[in-house]
């Protein structure tokens, strides 16, 4: 079968040929990684996110096409955002338009999903296509330096601050990673996440989230998982998993958790956490998307992001006498 030889650095032959798919495994991580690196740092393109998110089933699929990554992104319960995408920046229009020639041969319906921004702008004519936005895809960029020092915060931010430190009073809040190559910490996040309470906190998200921690934790060297921790007098009492994409400004999260022993934790966990990623030179973090659902909406967008990654439906245009 010919493999596709136009990847310039990339690794000409590391996956299949559309409309052959490769399945995409956790022993992958080196071959998918230099298809990604000279693009902006969109969370579900990474090899991280793929793995965690969208390999239910072991279903996450991948090829290549005139030098970019097609995606096959599915999800139980939400097939309507789910479908195949193109992620690349060479010979947009030739891609999509045998994408869809495929899918018509097929007798399916023409349509890509998730398809990033930064792919979109290098269409030569985008005249010929339909682009739907997915709102509840977009990702959320925030700058960490809006949360430093404690007085410049928001005074409802500040004084919540403030209450936190008055509470644990003379013990002592540290901020640090543990190593997740050890099993004892594997098993402190776990259990910190299955038992913290849910219900009108942070942790309250949808079921998949829980399995998709379980699969960040358990396989954090083979996907790139890095977490930092919160303590307080030795008891953890929040938790961030994150991996790093190639542009080293940006962290990107993929969990955030929380206890509700001792008040207002999470606004001091925002402060610190934030403090140690500046101090650690990284500027930006990709919070990611919301999934529509609106408690989830409301915290992020109450973190006042600068800037959003965003990701459309395309479908071919249609005729004038259809308009």
């Amino acid at each position: 079968m010919a493999t596709d030889v136009s990847l310039g650095g990339k690794q000409a032959g590391a996956f299949k040929t559309f409309p052959e798919f490769t399945k995409l495994t956790l022993a992958d991580k080196a071959k998918y990684e230099p298809f990604i690196r000279d693009f902006p740092p969109y969370d579900d393109i990474s090899f991280a996110t793929l793995m965690m998110w969208w390999n239910s089933l072991d279903s996450c699929s991948i090829a290549q096409l005139n030098g970019n990554l097609i995606i096959s992104y599915w999800m139980p319960g939400m097939e309507q955002f789910s479908g195949l995408s193109v992620v690349g920046t060479n010979k947009i229009d030739e891609t999509i338009c045998t994408i869809f020639d495929h899918q018509q041969a097929k007798g399916e319906k023409p349509r890509l999903a998730q398809v990033p921004e930064f792919t979109i702008e290098h269409l030569v004519h985008p005249e010929l296509f339909e682009f739907k936005t997915m709102r509840n895809f977009d990702e959320y960029v925030v700058k960490l330096s809006k949360f430093l020092p404690i007085n410049h915060a928001l005074s409802y931010r500040r004084h919540r601050i403030k209450k936190f430190l008055s509470c644990i009073g003379d013990k002592q809040a540290i901020v640090r990673p543990v190593d997740l190559s050890l099993e004892d910490n594997k098993r402190l996040l776990l259990e910190a996440a299955t038992t913290w309470p849910t219900k009108g906190t942070i942790n309250d998200i949808v079921k998949m989230s829980n399995e998709a921690l379980l699969v960040a934790i358990e396989h954090a060297e083979e996907i790139g998982t890095e977490n930092l921790c919160l303590f307080v007098d030795n008891e953890i009492q929040a938790f961030i998993l994150y991996h790093l994409p190639n542009d080293r400004q940006y962290a990107s999260f993929s969990h955030a958790k929380v206890g509700t022993d001792i008040p207002y934790t999470y606004d001091y966990m925002v402060y610190a956490f934030s403090k140690w990623f500046v101090d650690h030179e990284i500027i930006y973090v990709n919070i990611t998307s919301d999934l529509g659902l609106p408690m989830l909406r409301a915290l992020k967008l109450a973190l006042g992001p600068c800037n959003y990654f965003r990701k459309y439906i395309v479908e071919p245009a249609r005729p004038e006498s259809e308009l």
